[in-house]
């Protein structure tokens, strides 16, 4: 499997499904990268979406207010 490099200050990483779907599907963003991970906290197998900061900056607003 190839190793990524994601930086935080570019790059944000979304476990959530549905934030992930909205930004991909209704706004069209794509992911830069897609990974399978484990939840520190629960110990379960999650997907880690990675994206644009900047081009989701928009959309995370819009999420927020859909909430």
């Amino acid at each position: 499997m190839e190793k990524v490099q994601i930086n935080l200050d570019k790059d944000i990483c979304i476990v959530n499904p549905k934030q992930a779907a909205f930004y991909w599907g209704e706004k069209g963003i794509e992911p830069i990268h897609i990974y399978p991970s484990i939840d520190n906290r629960t110990m379960q197998p999650i997907v880690v979406f990675v994206f644009n900061r900047l081009q989701t900056h928009d959309a995370y607003r819009e999420w927020i207010e859909r909430k």
